[in-house]
């Protein structure tokens, strides 16, 4: 196939396969927010009339600049459109210079990661991270633009860590305040219980790093001699299984900042055979729902892979089909189609307020006696979390990153208020309103 040919069966693709009517239906089934993985030649091909085409030099991809030429303008078309339909967008770099794993989802096939290893790899991780400087600063301007993750399903390397800690900082320097103050999302290598911890330690009111977590259950033995309803039983929010657990743990190392970038409903038809459930379709969908109560309890997000597929129904891998079929629910929204009813929430919101701020003075006051508290920063943290919850539930969402945005919160309340050693009561009280928020939206 001819460079012209191939581009212009891209571009088919790329204009038609996700179309206007897609966007409307998933703002009707309750998303917000999708992940869009690009590779680096996506974007460095056509970005800027080619501003950015020297940066392909020397890489797998610089001979097809003409293919990709015209991928940056569908990309940006895709951004405006999610805007239009009130969704915001998580941009991520699935492929970078060299490859970052082994899979072909990194846009390589010759199963080297040489963004690790190799004699080019200290050079590949230069470029790529020159490459997530642009690309943040390409994304600025777009406010529906949530987060830019720097790297999808990264090999557990030994230099991760440090290549993590360089991209955030050449970001957090970038000329472009608005791209200074993106929110970064850090594939854990599948070493999450670390990973988590790194973000929940380095993340400050300027800098949100946001921890992405895959699940899957369908790709290693263990996983295939495990029943359909052993699975959702391990990952019920409503039980006690061992995923569940670790779910809770790991949200909370990372103090909330966790999101599930990817997972399915797919299973190994091994595990259907071992399921004493004789419709496949209802063990599928235990296992779907199952997941889905886990992600919306223990995380700031998730996002089903993948909206559609080419060829026949899926309802494993294709998230149309298993609403269609019943294995998802119809809609995402947790409410489901509910409308929340705003007087009923302030009301429950002022008594919270009542009954948290009486017991968060009597219990310090009792525990360091003669001590001048400031408690009323408690309750001004209490009533700005209840202002700005009552604002996500009016637009059709929720708090997701609740420590991040009381970060933000505390540092502008510092500014206002000047320094205290008792800051730290006007964070309790943000958080505390934050969660009686959620518990009043469901109330």
């Amino acid at each position: 196939m001819s460079p012209e040919d191939a581009r212009k069966m891209l571009e088919q693709h790329w204009g038609n396969f996700i179309n206007d009517g897609d966007w409307k239906w998933m703002a009707q089934h309750g998303i917000n927010s999708v992940r869009l993985p690009i590779g680096y030649f996506h974007f460095l091909s056509g970005a800027d009339q080619g501003r950015f085409a020297s940066l392909l030099k020397g890489t797998e991809f610089e001979k097809f600049v003409p293919v990709y030429q015209g991928a940056w303008q569908y990309i940006l078309q895709g951004i405006e459109k999610a805007r239009a339909n009130n969704i915001g967008v998580l941009v991520d770099l699935h492929g970078a210079p060299g490859g970052q794993n082994k899979d072909g989802h990194c846009g390589l096939s010759n199963k080297k990661s040489a963004l690790w290893t190799g004699l080019h790899s200290s050079k590949h991780q230069r470029v790529t991270i020159e490459i997530l400087v642009d690309l943040a600063e390409a994304l600025a301007g777009f406010d529906n633009v949530i987060g830019l993750e720097l790297l999808n399903e990264p090999e557990n390397n030994s230099g991760l860590e440090s290549f993590y800690t360089k991209a955030v900082a050449a970001i957090r320097e970038s000329s472009v305040p608005q791209a200074r103050q993106l929110p970064i999302y850090l594939g854990d290598a599948w070493d999450t219980k670390h990973y988590a911890g790194y973000v929940g330690d380095n993340t400050t009111s300027g800098s949100p790093l946001i921890l992405d977590h895959h699940v899957y259950r369908c790709f290693t033995a263990q996983d295939h001699n495990i029943s359909a309803e052993q699975h959702a039983q391990n990952i019920d929010p409503n039980g006690d299984g061992h995923t569940a657990r670790w779910l809770h743990d790991v949200s909370n190392k990372a103090h909330g900042s966790l999101i599930i970038g990817e997972w399915s409903g797919a299973l190994n038809p091994r595990s259907f055979e071992l399921s004493k459930i004789q419709s496949k379709l209802q063990a599928r969908t235990l296992w779907s729902k199952a997941q889905w109560m886990a992600f919306e309890r223990f995380t700031a997000g998730y996002y089903y892979w993948t909206l559609k597929k080419e060829g026949g129904p899926d309802p494993g891998w294709c998230l149309y089909t298993a609403m269609e079929k019943g294995s998802m629910p119809p809609s995402l929204d947790p409410l489901q189609g509910r409308r929340p009813d705003l007087q009923k929430i302030q009301g429950l919101l002022q008594q919270e307020l009542k009954n948290s701020y009486e017991g968060h003075c009597h219990y310090w006051d009792s525990q360091v006696g003669g001590s001048k508290f400031e408690h009323w920063r408690y309750e001004r943290g209490f009533e700005l979390a209840a202002k700005d919850a009552l604002q996500f539930i009016q637009s059709g969402s929720e708090i997701g990153l609740s420590h991040n945005l009381s970060l933000l919160r505390l540092a502008a309340h510092e500014k206002e208020t000047g320094g205290s050693k008792y800051l730290w009561e006007f964070e309790h009280g943000y958080k505390a309103g934050a969660a009686a928020a959620a518990r009043a939206l469901y109330a």
